[in-house]
């Protein structure tokens, strides 16, 4: 997808050294020029709010890796990328303070200025109506998911208003995933009532082996992320959501697990094209130059023979050893070989995983292993499709959570599941402290705390501290 900078602002007539030039300017768009033509405008902010994910994924997977101790960030000037998530994180001014905070929000903001208008113009069918707000309610889920992922017992806000300065209240982590739960049940209801086809562009990300482009498709994928959110919120302690889970497995493109279908899903695709956006978590990319392999991962019993090791984080040239700030690692991840290589959002292999975990704890403990061993074998095992490392049927919970993440962790290595996927089953510990020998004070991050513009905006109008903010109570 070509990222387009949409002017929705009227042209101005502006007089410079004598001459009359009508210039138009993209970054202050106004609400009169949208409205003069909304089914454009509307159509351009929609892509805006696509492409605008598709750029905060690219930090979210270095940020959450190095929380989840799968990569280090090593920017060769300037250690704090490493002090800030791993020494400095409970500074509300620590480099990755707004780790999923600020671009999360703003893309919140423009999902909800098109939606006032979509709702208010007489300009689409009400189809097309429903089609646009289905597919905007489910990004702005997704994107606080990710911001709850990233705080967890912080929460987050979840309100938006007409305000643009309102200080909108900070809700718990239980409540944050119920919202998020429901505003994706609304998009579903939406997508349900949007006819055959979209009157806006849905890139190619969004249709890899399904009709993503389409509202049955993208549908699919809403299905999808509900079923993630149902498994996170079962996890940590709602009664019925393994289930609800299971139930929003049906609606996707689940299939039982083979080498052909693992990659079926959705994506942000990147493009080296001028004006457009690239990996840069490549391992030729300008964050990828930098991201190596965080010793952990190397030392799993067994991971060197595991073929998703292979593909992903040893499969690549051998780079040179590198150390910062004390802390050292030998090669990067090959996860994404180049500036365009796709970045999953969702894809079958993760589903097969969320539905082994619902299984599990709704008594189909069967079902369940049948899903982990066909991930170990399928994804994991040589060439042959053998297992590499015995799979010893889990014989409680605490046995099967221990296999669930590290089948997780090597499935999913580098998509942005580690670090909350310990999290939610208390296992953060399990992480440890740093291999190497280090400064004191590096630990384990238990969130990424608010930056510090927030906490200052949030004191500014009297509200009361939040979590991590001076003079609120501190992130456990």
């Amino acid at each position: 997808m070509r990222r387009i900078f949409a002017s929705l602002a009227t042209v101005a007539a502006v007089t410079l050294a004598g001459c009359n030039l009508d210039l138009t300017n993209p970054n202050n768009p106004t609400l009169g020029g949208a409205l003069s033509n909304p089914r454009a405008a509307t159509s351009r902010m929609i892509v805006g709010v696509l492409s605008a994910y598709r750029v905060n994924r690219t930090d979210q997977i270095r940020a959450f890796g190095t929380f989840g101790r799968e990569t280090y960030y090593m920017f060769i000037t300037d250690g704090r990328f490493i002090t800030g998530p791993l020494r400095d994180w409970r500074q509300n001014n620590s480099f990755d303070a707004g780790t999923q905070w600020g671009g999360r929000y703003g893309n919140y903001r423009n999902a909800y200025a098109a939606m006032t208008i979509i709702n208010t113009t007489t300009a689409l069918t009400v189809a097309e109506k429903r089609g646009a707000l289905g597919v905007l309610k489910t990004i702005i889920a997704l994107d606080i998911l990710h911001v709850i992922e990233a705080r967890g017992p912080i929460g987050a806000v979840v309100d938006m208003t007409d305000d643009v300065n309102a200080v909108n209240p900070i809700v718990s982590q239980d409540s944050t995933y119920a919202w998020i739960s429901a505003k994706l049940d609304e998009a579903k209801l939406d997508l349900d009532a949007a006819g055959a086809s979209f009157y806006f562009p849905i890139y190619a990300g969004f249709a890899q082996g399904f009709t993503g482009g389409t509202p049955a498709g993208f549908k699919q994928f809403n299905r999808a992320i509900k079923a993630r959110v149902e498994v996170k919120r079962g996890s940590i302690g709602c009664a019925t959501c393994y289930t609800a889970a299971l139930a929003a497995l049906d609606s996707t493109w689940i299939a039982d697990l083979t080498a052909a279908n693992r990659n079926t899903g959705t994506y942000t695709i990147y493009s080296t094209a001028a004006g457009d956006a690239s990996n840069v978590d490549a391992f030729t990319g300008s964050n990828g130059s930098d991201l190596y392999v965080h010793p952990g991962i190397d030392s799993i019993a067994g991971v060197t023979l595991d073929n998703r090791y292979v593909r992903k984080i040893s499969g690549c040239p051998a780079s040179s050893p590198r150390s910062e700030v004390g802390v050292s690692a030998s090669h990067r991840p090959c996860t994404y070989a180049t500036t365009t290589t796709p970045i999953p959002i969702i894809r079958n292999e993760e589903l097969v995983l969320l539905r082994a975990e619902a299984r599990w704890f709704t008594g189909a403990n069967a079902g369940a292993l049948t899903d982990l061993a066909a991930v170990r074998s399928t994804s994991g095992g040589d060439a042959g499709g053998t297992s590499v490392v015995a799979f010893a049927a889990p014989a409680n919970n605490a046995d099967f959570v221990t296999e669930l993440l590290l089948q997780r962790t090597l499935s999913l290595y580098q998509e942005g599941q580690r670090f909350p996927d310990y999290r939610r089953f208390g296992r953060l510990a399990q992480l440890g402290t740093l291999p190497q020998d280090v400064t004191a004070g590096f630990t384990v991050a238990t969130a990424s705390v608010l930056p510090n513009q927030e906490c200052d905006a949030r004191a500014r109008v009297g509200a009361p501290a939040p979590m991590s903010c001076p003079g609120g109570a501190a992130v456990p």
